[in-house]
């Protein structure tokens, strides 16, 4: 029999003891192991958890970007096209004259031109 400390009640030396005693130390082992392997797990998450959001949030913008891009490049494909089409029309003599008529103030022989803008 052995005595701890200065307690009047002693603990028994026996097999059944010290089989009870190992199964105790190897619970604790156990729950250590179970611990850091919860928290390695833990970390893991948090950090791919913390990559997600950040890829959302990245996919997000970009989305964004596209999305502006694309407005404008409808904007330079209508302009674009409403040029070819001026451009077409230019090469037409008949048009050609009428803007120079117009814009200019162009006139044919012996067609007087009145200025009515004040």
């Amino acid at each position: 029999m052995s005595r701890q400390g200065n307690s009047k009640v002693s603990q028994l030396e026996t097999p059944y003891v010290h089989q009870v005693s190992a199964d105790q130390q190897k619970r604790q082992v156990h729950a250590k192991r179970c611990r850091r392997i919860m928290l390695v797990f833990l970390v893991l998450f948090i950090i791919l958890g913390i990559q997600i959001f950040q890829s959302k949030r990245t996919l997000a913008k970009v989305n964004a970007n596209i999305a502006q891009y694309q407005t404008s490049l409808h904007k330079q494909r209508s302009t674009s096209r409403q040029l070819k089409q001026q451009i077409k029309l230019l090469h037409d003599p008949e048009y050609a004259q009428q803007v120079a008529r117009a814009k200019y103030n162009y006139s044919k022989k012996g067609e007087t031109i009145y200025n009515l803008d004040n």
